[in-house]
């Protein structure tokens, strides 16, 4: 039964959506000097008359109607694009707090072994065969350097 009712809500919010107007309601006014403007705009303190847009419009108006909707949709597309930017500005903090944090990680353990290969206890490792091998002092003064060196290059000061 709900699976019917989700699955006719779209096309139902769709149905009803299809009678209303997208479109941005122009006003008339006159100004002191008596002009007659028309913009999407009321100004403020004035009597004004809400247009509707399938109404006749004098035609020494229609330029400056064009101009007002070619600045609306450019206003649109400036917003669209500042949208899509900041999403990506989300998605590079994102990514790179989760870089920091894995970083963050792998830090934790070479200061570990680090600090277990400088503790002057004998250390093992196991060979290929799986039999224990114990580090020679050459070996631990290799890893040493090796994670000394990639602690100074990866790991926050």
């Amino acid at each position: 039964m709900k699976k019917w009712i989700l699955t006719l809500s779209p096309a139902i919010t769709l149905l009803m959506s299809v009678g209303t107007s997208y479109a941005q309601p122009f006003y008339k006014w006159t100004d002191e000097q008596g002009s007659t403007h028309y913009t999407q705009t009321p100004p403020p303190q004035k009597q004004v008359k809400k247009l509707d847009i399938n109404t006749h419009v004098p035609a020494d108006s229609a330029s400056e109607i064009k101009k007002l909707s070619t600045l609306s949709s450019a206003n649109q597309k400036a917003v669209a694009a500042d949208e899509k930017a900041s999403a990506k500005s989300k998605e590079e903090a994102a990514a790179d707090a989760e870089r920091r944090r894995k970083n963050a990680d792998t830090c934790i353990q070479l200061k570990a072994s680090l600090a277990q290969l400088q503790s002057g206890q004998r250390l093992r490792t196991y060979g290929a065969d799986g039999e224990r091998v114990y580090l020679t002092e050459e070996d631990k003064a290799s890893r040493i350097q090796q994670e000394t060196s990639q602690i100074q290059n990866d790991c926050p000061k």
